[in-house]
Parts: C-alpha cells; sequence; structure tokens
C-alpha cells in the first residue's frame, strides 16, 4: 500500500525559485559570451559555476520533497524520498504515537525545501530521523528499538490500520533496519572528506587557470612565443589565444579523473580516487606554472 505524505506547498515554491536561478544563469553565460576576454567575463562565469552546486543541492532537496512517499507491505514500512529508501521493519515497530514531541533543533538552510527529512532533536534529548513533510509535533511517530522516526501521511487513521494489519502476519522475510540509495554513486561522498578536499581543491585550480588568463588576456600581445630554441631563438609564434589550451587541459584532467575517480571510489578503492583526485591537482599546478611562465 502507498501513502502519500500531507500535502505542502513549499516544494513548489522551490521549483519556481529554482527555475528563476535558471533563468539567470543563462542570461549572465549570455552576457559572458557576447564580452571581450577579460576580468569581467571571468566575473559572470565565476558567479555561475559557483551557483551549480547551489541549484543541484536546491533541485535535489525539490526532487525529495516531490517524491516523498510512504509504502506498508507485510514486512516493512518503506520511506521513499529521491534516491533513498528507508526500510522499517514491521516487526520492529513498538507502538505508534501521535505527535507528541516538540523539536527543539533548527533545519539548516542546506535542507530546504525538505526541511522536514532531517535528523532532529526533541525535549527530553531524543533524537528524532524526521521522514515527513510536515513539523515534528504534527507527525506521526514510529518508535523501535533503534530509534523513533516521524512520519506525515495525508490519511495517518488508514496507515495506521495498514500497519496494525500486516504486523499481525508473519514476515515473508527477515529485514533490517536500513537505508539504501539506489544510484551507483549516492552517497560515495557522504563522510568522505578527504575526497570532497581534493575534488574541490581541483575546482578551484580549474578556476585559477581561467581567472588569470581572463584578467592578463586584455594586455597580452596578440602574438606570443611558445618555444625557444637552445640559443634562445623563438621557435614558435602563435596567436594569444592558443594559451586557453592550458585551462582546459586543467578542467579536462580534473573532469576525467574526478569521473574515474568516483567510480573507483564506489568500489571501495579509496587510494586510487586519491590518486587520481590529486593528479589532477599536479596537472593543473603544472599547467599554472606553465601558463605563468609564458606571460610576459
Amino acid at each position: 500500500m502507498v501513502f502519500k505524505p500531507t500535502p505542502s506547498r513549499i516544494h513548489w515554491e522551490s521549483l519556481f525559485i529554482s527555475g528563476w536561478i535558471v533563468i539567470i544563469d543563462g542570461l549572465l553565460l549570455l552576457w559572458a559570451m557576447r564580452r571581450p576576454v577579460d576580468w569581467l567575463k571571468f566575473a559572470l562565469i565565476f558567479v555561475v559555476m559557483a551557483s551549480l552546486p547551489l541549484l543541484f543541492q536546491l533541485l535535489y532537496r525539490t526532487w525529495a520533497a516531490f517524491t516523498l512517499e510512504y509504502w506498508v507491505d507485510r514486512n516493512t514500512v518503506t520511506v521513499r524520498w529521491a534516491n533513498v529508501r528507508q526500510l522499517i521493519p514491521i516487526q520492529d515497530i513498538r507502538r505508534m504515537v501521535r505527535g507528541g514531541l516538540q523539536d527543539v533543533s533548527h533545519p539548516r538552510w542546506s535542507q530546504w525545501p525538505a526541511d522536514n527529512l532531517r535528523t532532529a532533536q526533541a525535549l527530553g534529548s531524543v533524537d528524532v530521523q524526521m521522514m515527513a513533510s510536515q513539523p515534528l509535533e504534527n507527525c506521526l511517530l514510529l518508535e523501535t528499538s533503534e530509534g523513533v522516526f516521524a512520519v506525515s501521511p495525508a490519511d495517518p487513521d488508514a496507515f495506521i490500520d495498514a500497519v496494525q494489519e500486516h504486523y499481525q502476519m508473519e514476515p515473508a522475510q527477515r529485514v533490517v533496519l536500513e537505508q539504501r540509495r539506489a544510484t551507483l554513486l549516492g552517497g560515495v561522498l557522504d563522510r568522505d572528506r578527504i575526497g570532497l578536499a581534493l575534488l574541490g581543491v581541483g575546482f578551484l585550480g580549474v578556476l585559477a587557470l581561467i581567472g588569470l588568463l581572463m584578467v592578463r588576456y586584455p594586455g597580452l600581445p596578440d602574438e606570443m612565443i611558445f618555444r625557444y630554441s637552445s640559443d634562445g631563438l623563438p621557435l614558435a609564434v602563435r596567436g594569444k589565444n592558443a594559451l586557453f589550451l592550458l585551462p582546459a587541459i586543467g578542467l579536462l584532467a580534473w573532469l576525467i579523473n574526478g569521473v574515474w575517480g568516483l567510480w573507483m571510489a564506489a568500489r571501495k578503492e579509496s587510494t586510487g580516487a586519491y590518486l587520481l583526485w590529486g593528479g589532477a591537482i599536479v596537472v593543473q599546478i603544472c599547467s599554472l606554472l606553465a601558463l605563468i611562465s609564458l606571460m610576459p
């Protein structure tokens, strides 16, 4: 049986805001494309790139809010949102209580609009896993030996009846209380601070390469010497546009090593992933030194 959560208009508001961010980013990119290469062009591109993590987070939480629902079967109460499945074995539920707990914690801004999908702190120092569309005091509480789970079905009476009906049956199979992610890479970097740091440094390295070149680009000569002979004579003279090859190399190294590293991290090969992500940073450092040496 499938139960929808109590309706909330917040996820529609977040979808509207996400649309506006996409429109603004598109206008900034259009403006940047029509400008010559200079520091303002880089600033526009930087603003768009900086907004992408925020946009992806907002879209993910909006997806979670739209897809929240509760499945009740013979074995479990399954709470589904986005790519996550929380399994709560029916036989582990000790009792169900309507409300009765007051939330004394506050959601982080990054949890909006699905700010009731989180761990809440209730009065009496009780941690509650919230999987709802409503505040804690309006939720139905499922108490188990592993903790308390808060849900907010639109029809709580029918939900309670369904859980009680299936509780009377013998489970078809034994299920443990766990949380599953449906995607291959879901949760790969949830607890890996080293991996996140390496990917973040690599992303900053890409921005440094692009930013340095764009700031210096207007003052560079149209033709530049890229290679000298052993006697100090110029061997290769090219237009200054050729300098963009170095940031492109840094970006490709970050993208290719980043995806390859994520694949290795998903296979629990953390050392190999760190070497790939660190290697991308080394490539960016070499590209940065080459760029600095070529610019007068």
